[in-house]
């Protein structure tokens, strides 16, 4: 079992400390070492009922739950206090001179008293609790191994296109029908209906369907507490990039101005998911001009008032969605349990209509029960059990249907593991509709000690823990990577209702999000502070007295404070997460180093330039991430002793100093742009960090001093992003045998290059990037290299500059019979005026057989309209040879194109004149 659960509350890792505390490295008083030895064996005992508690968590009665939660609590306790003592003491040296164990001693004193005085308290307290004890009778269950997990391929099949969405074709037909009249006004349609009914994969089914007749689109979801500037910024990022490159200085108003203006004459289609209130309707509905071109707008909400809000304007009626019929709700349940071709066995015939009566018909909650199914036994018993365990079936009224949501979604939660249930709940701290980067999520979990190192690699064990929860459909995934590995994910509203009850019930997490909350909890371990101002004031108070026992602390409001609170004494603190405390100042963070046990640590702020040299004192540390705090100049020199730092991030301003970076041998993930001393940093990387190195997001000018050695080797190293550009590509890099992706900008390419990337054998993702203005070369990649490569990234366009130069042949690239026989996905972001005309009559796109997507982007920046017509005419031509494979072409800077090839030839004579007087000029000048 984990260091940390939601169960147990911290006593496995309790256990490991106190065993560690009566080591012979710890010189401890007589008595305090009897008591720690006291503890150490009841605590024991109380472990294992304690993890018999947690495996029939249902079942407890008051008694029970009541006995656990202060047994709980008191691991806490125990475990915050022996914490304090341990960083007070040090480990000290092995054998230390006399004059400096005297000091150590005299030093030590108070903290060897002062914890004498605790422990004999805190046993006081475990005596009480263990009397208690006797009182109990339960049952133990069983707790089953942890398994290598992977995505159920199932998950993906039955979204992937809306034939395979069960009782979906009708569903987008009829509101295809409804929206897509001959109306030119301005059309509202609500889709309405009780939560997980599957409004939101109608609207969204739909929006794929038919969103590319618009010259306007996007798709945004509303909150329960609504967010207008987030949403309208949302909207503006999807229909407009240069606005919305300007959004972040406007505010409410002008943002609904901008986003009326760009639509004004324009037609657009908008979904707008997950509508709660009708004045919130009211002000998004302000951003949408009422023009005459046709627009249209869905709106999805589980409220009727709502729905006929949104279409009193425009005269027609909610599209109500009813729950499925037996059939559909029969074929979405056995397809999530057997493949589809599958019929269900006869034994399990009966037992399954029980359960699909009792699911009435919602999506939502037969996906759910029926990914509960897939990952037990298929067994009569084992069916009948959990049909037996659901209750009664659902009401026809909204609440009843709630109520059965919640009942099916709190069977899936028991039967979690331990682990996977600590790591959900602490999914509760995330707003609603929260894009939650996975990455992070795994970090924080391993921070805080959900997760055993006795499974394997803790990034393994995490990510087995993501795939898991979207398995058994407790999470969604919202991006998904190449390899297969989830990017984000979010909480569906209801799994996030629940798991924020059972968090307070438990006492995991004190989630502020606007709640009107009139008593917090005596110790607060978990903060996730949402919205900060007058409704947080009451807050502030039961923070303060509680902040010694907080374990994370994380911020969302992305314009408020964080009001007297100062960052000091949050002696527990495993995570700070300021992401969203953009306000914050040097000030702010400059006791940073009295929360000695935290492990992860991210700061966004503008204010930021300095961080203090105390910093060097979280010796547990092992998540820095300062990737936005853009004015930050230089991280201090006491960086280097921060022993067990893993993963180290700053932004592309930050200068990291070289000396004693050896010293981080635990180094795994470094992003840096900038060193006092390049040279002397490769040599300490090369030193320390090569060894476990296994991403690196770097500069040229410090890539090129790590690779320029032919023989380097960083056998661990398996994503590698290099910003700004080569000269070329370096040859040290043909030894990473282990790189998995390569981002790289290169000046100059050629043959050798390409040879030096074709010879990496596990490189399945490469970004590669030339920004010199022309070549005149062909290169063919063959069968010898890139075998892996499932993702290929090829970006080659003009600069604004690129112009005074008019090239007379220019790049081309083709591909071998045989050649990247793993290739998926194929995208080129290409200029006109500096690839080759015959470009993609020679590319030979049909020697990639397994291509299923191919994506062009046609840059069209001062480019001649002829060639890019060219260029269209050309992937027409090779795309042809490609039917199976789903092709986009997109046009760039289509705007900044010229009007016609003679005005780009206009263009291109005065430059270069313009350009050879300059050069004229300047040999005059040096000649005199």
């Amino acid at each position: 079992m984990a260091g940390v659960g939601v169960g147990t509350g911290v006593m496995n890792s309790l256990l490991g400390k106190l065993t560690a505390l009566l080591s012979d490295e710890y010189n401890l008083l007589k008595s305090v070492r009897k008591e720690i030895q006291f503890l150490e064996r009841e605590l024991s005992g109380m472990r294992v009922l304690l993890e018999r508690l947690a495996d029939m968590e249902e079942k407890l009665d008051g008694l029970a739950k009541g006995w656990r939660d202060r047994v709980r609590d008191l691991s806490y306790d125990i475990e915050d206090c022996i914490d304090r003592f341990m960083d007070r003491l040090g480990s000290g040296d092995a054998k230390p001179k006399f004059m400096k164990r005297t000091a150590r001693r005299l030093k030590t004193l108070w903290a060897r008293h002062n914890i004498a005085t605790q422990i004999k308290e805190l046993k006081a307290r475990v005596v009480e609790e263990s009397e208690r004890r006797d009182r109990y009778k339960l049952d133990e269950s069983c707790y089953g191994p942890t398994k290598t997990v992977e995505i159920d391929p199932r998950i993906t099949s039955l979204h992937e296109e809306v034939k395979d969405l069960v009782a979906m074709d009708g569903r987008v037909k009829q509101v295809t029908a409804l929206l897509m009249d001959e109306s030119m006004e301005l059309k509202v349609l609500p889709i309405v209906g009780s939560g997980g009914l599957g409004k939101t994969t109608l609207a969204m089914e739909v929006y794929r369907k038919i969103g590319v007749d618009f010259q306007c689109r996007g798709f945004v979801s509303v909150s329960r507490t609504l967010d207008l500037e987030k949403l309208l910024k949302d909207i503006l990022s999807q229909i407009d990039k240069d606005a919305y490159g300007n959004s972040n200085r406007w505010e409410k108003e002008q943002l609904i101005r901008e986003t009326k203006q760009i639509l004004t004459g324009k037609r657009y289609f908008i979904v707008i998911d997950d509508v709660w209130k009708e004045q919130d309707w009211k002000l998004v509905k302000a951003a949408f001009p009422e023009n005459n071109n046709g627009s249209r707008i869905i709106a999805t909400t589980r409220i009727t008032g709502v729905a006929n809000q949104c279409c009193s304007n425009s005269g027609g009626q909610p599209y109500q969605m009813v729950p499925l019929d037996d059939d559909a709700s029969r074929k979405l349940f056995l397809k999530r349990i057997f493949s589809s071709d599958d019929p269900c066995p006869s034994e399990l015939e009966e037992v399954s209509t029980g359960i699909l009566r009792k699911c009435g018909g919602l999506p939502l909650a037969i996906s759910t029960f029926a990914s509960l199914l897939a990952n037990k036994p298929h067994k009569k018993d084992e069916w009948e059990r959990l049909q037996d365990s659901i209750g009664t079936g659902p009401s026809l009224d909204n609440d009843g249907n709630l109520k059965v949501m919640k009942d099916i979604l709190l069977l899936s939660y028991w039967d979690l593991p331990h682990h996977l249930k600590t790591c959900l709940l602490y999914l509760s701290i995330y707003p609603e509709d929260h894009k939650i980067k996975c990455k992070e999520l795994k970090w924080k979990w391993m921070a805080e000690g959900f997760l055993d190192r006795q499974w394997g690699r803790l990034d393994e064990v995490a990510e087995n823990c993501i795939n898991e929860l979207v398995n058994r459909n407790m999470i969604q995934s919202v991006d998904v990577h190449f390899n297969g590995t989830v990017k984000y994910c979010r909480v569906h509203d209801m799994v996030l209702d629940l798991i924020i009850s059972l968090s307070d019930e438990e006492n995991f997490a004190t989630v502020l999000n606007g709640r009107v909350c009139n008593q917090f909890p005596n110790k607060i371990r978990r903060l996730s502070m949402q919205f900060s101002g007058k409704e947080n004031n009451g807050a502030v108070f039961a923070i303060k007295e509680t902040k010694i026992y907080v374990r994370s602390l994380t911020t969302f409001s992305q314009f408020g404070q964080m009001p007297h609170i100062v960052l000091v004494d949050f002696h527990a603190l495993r995570v700070l997460d300021l992401a969203r405390c953009y306000w914050l100042k040097n000030k702010d963070v400059k006791h940073i180093g009295s929360s000695r046990q935290l492990r992860y640590l991210r700061i966004r702020s503008g204010e930021i330039t300095e961080l203090p040299d105390e910093i060097g004192k979280l010796q547990h540390l092992e998540t820095l991430d300062l990737r936005y705090c853009y004015f930050l100049l230089r991280l201090p020199s006491t960086v280097a002793q921060l022993r067990k730092l893993v993963r180290l991030f700053v932004s592309y301003g930050t200068q990291l100093p070289a000396s004693g970076f050896w010293s981080l041998q635990a180094l795994e993930e470094l992003r840096v742009r900038e060193t006092d001393d390049p040279v002397r940093f490769a040599e300490e990387v090369n030193e320390s960090g090569k060894c476990n190195l296994r991403y690196l997001h770097t500069s040229e000018q410090i890539a090129e001093r790590l690779f320029c050695n032919p023989c380097c080797t960083y056998p661990y190293l398996q994503v590698l992003k290099i910003q700004c550009g080569f000269g070329m590509v370096p040859r040290g890099m043909a030894s990473l045998k282990n790189l998995v992706k390569l981002c790289i900008n290169v000046k100059e390419f050629d043959y050798e290059g390409l040879q030096v990337l074709m010879g990496m054998p596990s490189l399945a993702n490469l970004e590669l990037d030339i920004i010199r203005v022309a070549i005149n070369e062909k290169l063919i990649i063959d069968s010898d290299g890139f075998k892996l490569l499932k993702v290929f990234r090829f970006h080659y366009t003009l600069f604004p500059n690129g112009i005074e130069v008019k090239p007379t042949g220019g790049l081309q690239l083709a591909f071998a019979p045989g050649a990247m026989p793993a290739l998926r996905c194929l995208r080129l972001d290409l200029s006109p005026m500096i690839v080759a005309s015959n470009f993609f009559a020679d590319l030979v796109v049909e020697h990639l057989p397994g291509l299923a997507q191919l994506e062009v982007e046609i840059d069209c920046y001062e480019a001649a309209p002829g060639r890019v017509k060219a260029m269209e005419c050309s992937i027409e031509k090779a795309t042809n040879l490609l039917p199976k494979c789903r092709i986009r072409v997109r046009k760039a800077f289509e705007r900044l194109m010229f009007k016609d090839d003679e005005e780009w030839e206009d263009v291109v004579t005065k430059r270069i004149s313009a350009k050879k007087g300059d050069q004229k000029n300047e040999r005059v000048t040096t000649k005199n």
